[in-house]
């Protein structure tokens, strides 16, 4: 089997590749980036590519599946619209080109965030993304979109919770290891997290022949919140509650309006319980998560791994 991976050179794109490399009936790996990716391997080729430009279908050869992980997601780094561009127009790029190159299986990123809010949610859900949220709109824009444009492929979308693992966003592990943290309202909001060899596990499930298309959430089963994560048994701790903040940054609206600030789309998601159904995943798939969401946490008390360390069987 011959597969391509965009953003191959971020977080959980090395850890795609990695294990993909490991396995005997994956061929080969063509690894495509915004950003230079430094991995020798005889089944690897890396592959320079602005998706926002137009794509050539001789970027994937004669690939079997494409699993699409590029995306940007924070917001301050780009302007929204910056960030439709990539995530949206620069995607549509990517599969309209794989379309014409051939591949018929794309495995696609998506994200809980789809469903705004709610507990124990199954993929049938209504998707509902927060209108503070430019990123879940934009995942929900290009679900929408395959499901209208492409009848020829079949897609599967992974609708992940936050990941985390040694090798996450580096958001995400600043905000758990921060001795100062924003405390939201209480009761607080219940969330779930996944590692992201789990997220990587059912990638690679689904690049099998034998998986139809579909949409899989991803979860580790424990239902926790964000100040349980960042405390994790530490002291010396100090929780700014988001009331304290907001006399700074100022309150969104009301009445959930849209607002794009970076601090309005933080505290949107610190406000918000999101737990979802991994049954679909289990059954189908076979998938179940190696990593509690505590395990998952515990990789943040460790430090950031050498790049491609993954390949390495001493790291």
């Amino acid at each position: 089997m011959k597969v391509v991976v965009t953003g191959a050179g971020g977080c959980l794109g090395e850890v795609v590749v990695s294990r993909l490399l490991e396995r005997p009936d994956i061929e080969s790996v063509v690894g495509v980036d915004l950003v230079p990716i430094a991995l020798k391997h005889p089944k690897f080729t890396a592959r320079h590519f602005d998706m926002r430009q137009p794509c050539e279908p001789a970027l994937f050869g004669d690939a079997d599946v494409l699993i699409h992980l590029a995306f940007a997601i924070a917001q301050g780094r780009m302007t929204v619209e910056e960030m439709e561009a990539n995530n949206v127009g620069g995607t549509l790029n990517v599969f309209r080109a794989a379309e014409k190159a051939g591949i018929k299986r794309v495995i696609n990123l998506s994200s809980v965030s789809v469903y705004g809010s709610g507990e124990h949610l199954t993929e049938d859900a209504p998707l509902a993304p927060s209108g503070r949220f430019p990123y879940a709109q934009q995942k929900v824009a290009i679900e929408t979109s395959v499901r209208e444009g492409f009848a020829g492929m079949s897609f599967i979308h992974f609708r992940a919770t936050f990941i985390l693992g040694p090798r996450a966003a580096p958001m995400l592990r600043k905000m758990c290891t921060s001795r100062v943290y924003i405390v939201p309202p209480r009761p607080h909001p219940r969330i779930q997290v996944v590692h992201e060899e789990d997220v990587a596990s059912a990638i690679l499930s689904a690049c099998s022949p034998g998986i139809g298309p579909g949409t899989f959430n991803l979860a580790a089963p424990q239902v926790v919140t964000f100040p349980q994560l960042v405390r994790d048994d530490r002291s010396l701790l100090l929780g700014i509650p988001i009331s304290a903040l907001e006399f700074f940054v100022g309150r969104p609206p009301a009445d959930g309006s849209p607002r794009t600030r970076p601090a309005d789309t933080t505290l949107d998601i610190l406000r918000t319980t999101l737990t979802v159904n991994c049954d679909r995943a289990r059954r189908i798939l076979g998938w179940t998560p190696k990593y509690s969401a505590w395990e998952a946490r515990a990789a943040f008390d460790r430090p950031v791994p050498p790049k491609w360390g993954l390949l390495d069987p001493h790291v």
